[in-house]
């Protein structure tokens, strides 16, 4: 079971560094950075990305977000439909399962947009910024796990 959840752990990193720069369109609308990197130059940097690849890496961004646009606004208020769907009738079990349905519906569109998102962010990189992003991910999860195993109750 561990070894299983290993594994889940290091995929969603993977995507999560690998969405790193997918994620700058949202970033720059916020004060916090995003991932390990933060910001978009941070990631220039580490990974020496030309401005080619920034200029495509915002463009994927930007797909992304147009493409899961829709399904962020399903997903927005989606316990508090559940919850006013069972408070207008207790019994109405079915309609707030089909609203958990339909929720989790969207957010697998979103997983896979977003997985799509990253493989085409991915395929942007060169073999050798890519063998790079995946060193820095291994730092960061040793990073985590260190800081897991020492706040492990």
């Amino acid at each position: 079971m561990k070894k299983r959840t290993a594994v889940l752990t290091a995929a969603v990193a993977i995507l999560v560094l690998a969405a790193v720069p997918l994620a700058y369109a949202q970033a720059r609308h916020r004060a916090a950075g995003f991932g390990m990197f933060g910001h978009l130059a941070k990631i220039q940097s580490a990974l020496g990305l030309t401005d080619q690849q920034v200029t495509d890496l915002k463009a994927i961004a930007a797909d992304l977000r147009t493409e899961n646009a829709p399904y962020r606004a399903q997903l927005k208020g989606g316990f508090a439909a559940v919850a006013q769907t069972l408070i207008t009738n207790p019994n109405d079990v079915p309609g707030a399962q089909a609203l958990i349905d339909q929720q989790a519906t969207a957010r697998k569109a979103m997983q896979v947009n977003t997985l799509n998102a990253a493989s085409k962010a991915l395929n942007v990189l060169t073999p050798d910024q890519r063998t790079k992003l995946g060193q820095l991910l291994q730092q960061r999860m040793a990073r985590q796990q260190q800081w897991m195993q020492q706040h492990d109750h």
